[in-house]
């Protein structure tokens, strides 16, 4: 289970925005996608993607997830898996790697 009211970000690469449901390549091998809450999307940027890389960051609303989400302790702390594809209606916003500022924490 989520923490309740806290904003999820996925980031990918540019080139991997398509389909509708969202279902990345990760999700057939892994069985969820990755997620993080706002404070920590700079560091996941940072470690998984090449500097310079176009990319994408979804802002996606979990009270319009169908799919569960769960709270996994990783070494960066809990991390929420989204087990299942996303429907393009819950991803809220799209924001670029300039854009990864002062991202909103908590849903209000």
């Amino acid at each position: 289970m989520t923490a309740p009211g806290r904003w999820l970000y996925h980031a990918l690469l540019a080139v991997d925005d398509h389909g509708d449901p969202y279902a990345p390549a990760s999700l057939a091998r892994e069985g969820f996608i990755h997620a993080s809450f706002a404070p920590l999307v700079q560091e996941s940027v940072r470690l998984y993607f090449p500097r310079g890389a176009a990319l994408l960051v979804f802002q996606i609303d979990p009270r319009r997830l169908s799919v569960p989400v769960r709270l996994v302790e990783t070494p960066r702390g809990p991390m929420p898996h989204v087990h299942g594809s996303l429907a393009r209606s819950a991803i809220v916003r799209r924001l670029g790697r300039d854009e990864l500022g002062d991202l909103p924490d908590l849903v209000s």
